[in-house]
């Protein structure tokens, strides 16, 4: 196991993308514009889908395993998209229900059950991805109460719903404005959302143009997250190269010497990070920040106390401390 360190780039080769909507928006078309799509059919609603690819209809968890399981089957894609995740879940449930009835109460998982749901997902997906194969969720969406408003999220049962949205590198909404269907990762107060890239909301094509949009749009999330990462990485590289050096200045004038190199720090993040180092070196040394000269300044040297009698030390006074 190769231990990567603050200072090294993390490569994500294959980054999960969750998109949710409104049922006939169209989400099985753009899952079938994925790169070398394999769309798992738990929802049945594959038929009414445009650009169909293909496609495995499932009714079970063990139809599920046995596809993805199989590296002779899945050698021929490069993106499995399961469509609802959210009805992958429920075969998942009733799965582990059936494997184990302590896990079932009335009909659905307990809070034991739910805790091996989580972990089982959570293999499944790190084994996709550990295979090679992108990941691309669809889901239907739901509006949850927040306060006094409302806000959609994906239709995702119980805990289940914090555990994709954990694994989900981008999580997108899918709406109509006016006759265009827009797909925005941004979160917002009527939506989730998870946009690492920053990206603005994006017009999706009319479905005969978009064959191949999602493929597009996930080679530039893997870029973007490789950028994220190689900027945090610079970061951290200069923060820590920033530490060492500020640990071996001991005089007021090494460290006003060193501030202006400050403003030239790659990133604010990097900036502010340096500053609190600055601030902390210096209340070390018992340096204050002189305002009329915008430098740090050393403490004066106490004053010598001469003795005044035998056995007697002077007090000194508020003069002799420079108050």
């Amino acid at each position: 196991m190769r231990i990567i360190e603050a200072t090294d780039a993390i490569t994500v080769e294959h980054p999960v993308f969750l998109i949710f909507g409104e049922p006939g928006i169209c989400k099985s078309s753009l899952g079938y514009s994925a790169p070398e799509p394999l769309l798992l059919d738990a929802d049945k609603g594959a038929h009414r889908a445009a650009n169909r690819r293909a496609t495995a209809q499932v009714d079970s968890w063990a139809d599920i395993e046995e596809i993805t399981s199989q590296q002779s089957t899945l050698i021929r894609f490069q993106t499995l998209v399961p469509d609802t995740v959210g009805r992958v879940l429920d075969l998942m449930a009733a799965h582990i229900m059936s494997e184990n009835p302590k896990y079932n109460r009335d009909g659905g998982l307990t809070l034991q059950g739910f805790g091996v749901l989580k972990a089982r997902f959570q293999t499944w997906m790190t084994r996709l991805r550990a295979g090679g194969k992108d990941v691309l969720l669809i889901a239907h969406h739901k509006e949850d109460k927040n306060g006094d408003s409302l806000i959609v999220r994906p239709d995702i049962t119980g805990g289940s719903y914090h555990e994709v949205m954990k694994i989900a590198d981008f999580v997108g909404y899918v709406y109509m404005q006016g006759r265009r269907r827009v797909l925005d990762f941004n979160p917002t107060d009527r939506w989730v959302g998870k946009n690492p890239a920053g990206w603005d909301p994006i017009v999706i094509p009319e479905v005969a143009k978009a064959t191949t949009f999602m493929a597009d749009l996930m080679v530039k999330g893997r870029d973007a997250l490789g950028a994220i990462s190689a900027e945090g990485a610079a970061i951290t590289a200069s923060v820590e190269a920033w530490r060492t050096s500020l640990a071996n200045m001991t005089t007021a004038d090494e460290v006003n010497s060193a501030l202006a190199g400050i403003v030239k720090l790659p990133h604010p993040t990097a900036i502010a990070q340096v500053k609190r180092l600055v601030l902390d070196r210096t209340k070390t040394l018992g340096f204050t920040f002189d305002k009329a000269q915008a430098k740090f300044v050393a403490p004066a040297p106490a004053p010598k106390l001469e003795p005044v009698g035998a056995g007697v030390v002077a007090t000194p006074s508020a003069q002799d401390l420079g108050f």
